[in-house]
């Protein structure tokens, strides 16, 4: 087990690329915490991993507010001592809206969500990993910080925006021997993408598009995902930080 003795704590947990990372990170022997805004599925995903033999603990979390952010690091270090992974998955989509027709409360929700999260969790827990000289932090941005279609500016903006922080911190953190690195995903199967299908209004067009702008022509698996993100949580990926590493079925070389 890859994971064995490390403590994980994983944003967005409850559903999608969270929930399976929580998984698979709890599989390779890592004690994981895991937040989410939806108490009700996180609580349900809880007691299924316990199920599974896998610990793994939930607290019901809003990762823009910074007294929720203090919350699930200080049960973690009260509990656990120490913060060996921090993924950064928490995040929402914004309805394909004209750019020029985006109001200033959605910009400032999903940025708050998808950015400012991010900054909270790792500002809180950067000094815990400093202090044992040690950690990874992987965040979740996307395709769209590379490469997009129109319609999404505060979404493409947030995960632009988080390929830069995590440039910025990998730099200043490499002394601590602290790696920062981005995952940037193509089309997943993920209930974000189940609710972009149903606003669609020809759903079957839309899942050919998805498929014809990636070459290797699917959507892919949270648990594909998952498996990027336990590559650059452990030391497989130990000379590795400041990248965005594309999980996209080549969509951006296309």
């Amino acid at each position: 087990m890859i994971l064995k003795n490390k403590i994980a704590v994983i944003t967005g947990g409850s559903n999608g690329i969270g929930r399976a990372t929580v998984e698979t990170m709890a599989k390779e022997g890592a004690t994981v915490i895991f937040c989410d805004i939806d108490k009700q599925q996180g609580i349900k995903n809880q007691k299924q991993l316990h199920n599974m033999g896998l610990e793994t603990f939930f607290i019901n979390a809003d990762v823009s507010k910074e007294s929720h952010v203090k919350k699930v690091i200080n049960y973690t270090i009260n509990n656990f001592k120490k913060i060996d992974i921090l993924f950064n998955n928490a995040g929402i989509e914004q309805i394909v809206t004209p750019s020029h027709k985006v109001d200033v409360k959605t910009f400032e929700k999903i940025i708050s969500v998808n950015l400012k999260g991010v900054f909270l969790f790792c500002k809180n827990a950067l000094p815990h990993m400093m202090k044992k000289k040690g950690g990874t932090i992987v965040n979740n941005s996307s395709i769209s910080a590379f490469a997009n279609v129109g319609g999404n500016i505060s979404y493409a903006a947030s995960k632009g925006a988080i390929m830069s922080l995590t440039r910025v911190l990998a730099i200043e953190y490499a002394k601590y021997n602290i790696r920062v690195n981005a995952v940037c995903p193509g089309v997943i199967d993920t209930p974000m993408n189940e609710r972009n299908l149903k606003r669609a209004k020809n759903q079957i067009e839309l899942k050919k598009k998805w498929k014809t702008i990636t070459p290797l022509g699917r959507v892919a698996s949270p648990y594909e995902l998952a498996q990027t993100v336990l590559f650059l949580s452990s030391d497989m990926s130990s000379f590795v930080t400041g990248v965005g590493l594309l999980v996209d079925g080549g969509r951006a070389a296309n």
